[in-house]
């Protein structure tokens, strides 16, 4: 009797018939089978007391077999006959799906199965242990406690029932059928998996399937994964604000999204290690080398054989979980599965996976080392130089064993080959070679030392583009190279620009502007000098400038960083404390008109006279006479 048909039949509840389904109580043999070894329902998840009653009076209801009486050793006979004749095949299978089933246990029930198997969960030690065995109980287990009992229970039924049914197929693709079956609906809950699913063992064609049916992630977070990750092949990945449009979420809630998925894409794959997928067979991959090559043609193979489209990136990581505990990833997952906006300067940004037994993985920091080498590349190299490879990859030994380093040279090679595009010379030399390419103030320096004077900008623009045409793209980016060069002077606001060393080669040259060398004339002097003087200084560099101009840009000074005293004497106002201002301040305004009355009065007829008035009554040197005069252009 089932017990659907005790259910319609309304002999139980609703409840009791789901605490039967849910526990795989499907008959009344089942029932009292339960009973017999339990003496109680109330252990099952959900039973309460009125199930457990309403089970029980079933149990005495249906009397047809009188269960104190069945000969134990005879139900168990059968069992130990299909355990022993099972091929390696359908051992393979059970094995597998008895690991599956025991990881998806609660941690305390999980450490407590394999505590009581001493770790071995084949289903030989299983059988011996808990199927066959006359003594077993699962609440005799050590560190069982109550809430662990039916979990158990339930666990160790599953695998009996697994186990009748694998002996009732011989067939090789029924049974990976029936164990794939039983995999992806107790993991994922997935009702509707194709065949060509449920016959395979590819870690790829099931990684892809997971991906589309997301199980792998919800709906949203698959998007996410499937538009910003490298998942396949020639497929151009969207941006954060083009993913948050599309799915209608924030920007920063994608990106927290992402990460997520990124932080959880080696757990949720750890699924296909249960499987069998032949590497070498299949796509020529042979595991028990030092370094697994995901080349292109791999990438070609896996894809045409299972009729899937996935990257060479998205591959090589499902190889790296699948053979976890033999190879080490070497590459940051962040770099290389994700499209790089923004390249990080203080770490090298890794392009590549590469698949490394973990016996060279453990003995050699390959980050360490790839990130020196990146660090040596983008420093400036001004002369080339090298390293014994051999010498220099030990400088990243972690610990310290040097054995290890021949069979490390080819994987550290193709490190280097695949993410820096270097390759070792003849003598085994990694080289770094001189970096410093001309930079445009370097052509601008050249163009200057060819025209040999001060030149426009439209003059050292079209030398350069005639002689170097790549060099600078317009005649208003080379501007901003021209100032950027301690070995470049401009003059004035003019575009035009010399070499600072003619400065001290030639007479008549000096970079900057008319103040920048009325400046410098006035800080190297203790007292104000007459305009005569400055530009007379003036002169030697800017022929055309004007007393009118000199003074007029002087009064304009935004900084307001000169004094201009009566009869044009110019001073510094930093400096002002240091001037004997009455002697310049008191200078009459009409000292120009004072002087000619005193001329024409014949009180006053050479130069010396004029001197002695002038330093008598005002204190001015014969020089200062000199430029008053030819400030006023008097001629005695």
């Amino acid at each position: 009797m089932t017990i659907e048909e005790i259910y319609k039949k309304e002999e139980i509840s609703v409840r009791s018939y789901h605490v039967c389904k849910y526990n795989n109580l499907n008959s009344v043999k089942d029932l009292k089978e339960y009973l017999f070894v339990r003496k109680t329902f109330e252990n099952l998840r959900n039973c309460g007391r009125k199930s457990n009653e309403e089970l029980i009076e079933i149990c005495n209801k249906y009397q047809s077999t009188n269960f104190a009486e069945v000969n134990i050793e005879k139900e168990e006979n059968p069992l130990k006959k299909i355990i022993s004749e099972l091929t390696r095949v359908q051992r393979e299978v059970i094995n597998s799906f008895i690991h599956i089933n025991a990881n998806s246990l609660s941690v305390r029930s999980k450490n407590a199965i394999s505590l009581h198997l001493k770790g071995n969960l084949k289903i030989k030690n299983f059988a011996e242990k808990i199927l066959l065995s006359d003594k077993f109980q699962v609440s005799n287990i050590k560190n069982v406690g109550a809430k662990c009992v039916p979990e158990l229970e339930i666990f160790i039924l599953i695998v009996k029932d697994f186990l009748i049914e694998v002996n009732q197929s011989k067939e090789e693709k029924r049974l990976i059928s029936l164990k794939n079956n039983f995999l992806i609906q107790r993991t994922f809950s997935i009702s509707n998996i194709p065949s060509a699913i449920l016959e395979t063992e590819s870690i790829f064609l099931l990684t892809n399937f997971l991906l589309n049916e997301n199980a792998l992630y919800d709906k949203n977070q698959t998007i996410i994964a499937k538009k910003s990750f490298k998942l396949y092949h020639n497929k151009e990945n969207l941006t954060l604000d083009e993913i948050a449009r599309l799915i209608n979420l924030t920007r920063e809630r994608v990106r927290q999204i992402r990460k997520i998925c990124l932080d959880e894409l080696f757990t949720k794959l750890l699924f296909i290690q249960n499987f069998n997928d032949d590497l070498l067979q299949k796509y020529g991959l042979d595991v028990s080398n030092n370094q697994l090559e995901i080349d292109e043609e791999v990438v070609s193979k896996v894809n045409s054989t299972n009729g899937i489209n996935l990257s060479k990136e998205f591959i090589t990581y499902i190889i790296y979980v699948y053979l976890f505990n033999q190879y080490i990833l070497i590459g940051n997952v962040e770099d290389v599965l994700q499209s790089q906006y923004f390249n990080s300067s203080k770490k090298h940004n890794w392009k590549n996976f590469y698949l490394i037994d973990s016996k060279i993985g453990n003995e050699i920091d390959f980050i360490k080392f790839a990130n020196d080498i990146d660090k040596r590349l983008n420093d400036r190299i001004e002369e080339t130089y090298f390293f014994n490879f051999k010498s220099y990859l030990s400088k990243f030994l972690t610990n310290k064993d040097y054995s290890i380093l021949n069979s490390s040279l080819l994987v550290a090679e193709n490190i280097i080959n695949g993410e820096f595009d270097l390759f070792l010379d003849l003598d085994d030399n990694i080289t770094f070679k001189k970096n410093t390419v001309k930079q445009v103030p370097e052509y601008i320096i050249e163009a200057l030392e060819h025209l040999d004077k001060p030149s426009k900008l439209s003059e050292i623009y079209n030398w350069i583009n005639h002689n170097y045409p790549e060099a600078t793209k317009s005649e208003d980016a080379l501007r901003g190279s021209c100032q950027r060069s301690n070995q470049i002077i401009y003059f004035g606001r003019s575009s035009t620009f010399g070499l600072k060393k003619w400065e001290k080669t030639r007479d008549n040259i000096k970079g900057g502007t008319i103040k920048d060398i009325i400046t410098e004339l006035l800080e190297n002097s203790k007292i104000p000098l007459h305009i005569n003087e400055i530009l007379e200084e003036i002169h030697k560099y800017r022929e055309k400038t004007n007393e009118r101009n000199v003074i007029t840009n002087l009064k304009l000074d935004p900084n307001n960083s000169f004094i201009i005293f009566n009869q044009k004497f110019i001073g510094l106002t930093n400096k002002r404390d240091t001037y004997d201002l009455l002697k310049y301040e008191n200078l009459p305004v009409q000292l120009g008109k004072l002087i000619k009355s005193k001329i024409k009065k014949k009180l006053i007829t050479d130069i010396n006279q004029m001197s002695n008035f002038l330093n008598k009554n005002y204190n001015l040197t014969t020089k200062e006479t000199e430029n008053i005069l030819a400030s006023l252009n008097i001629i005695l």
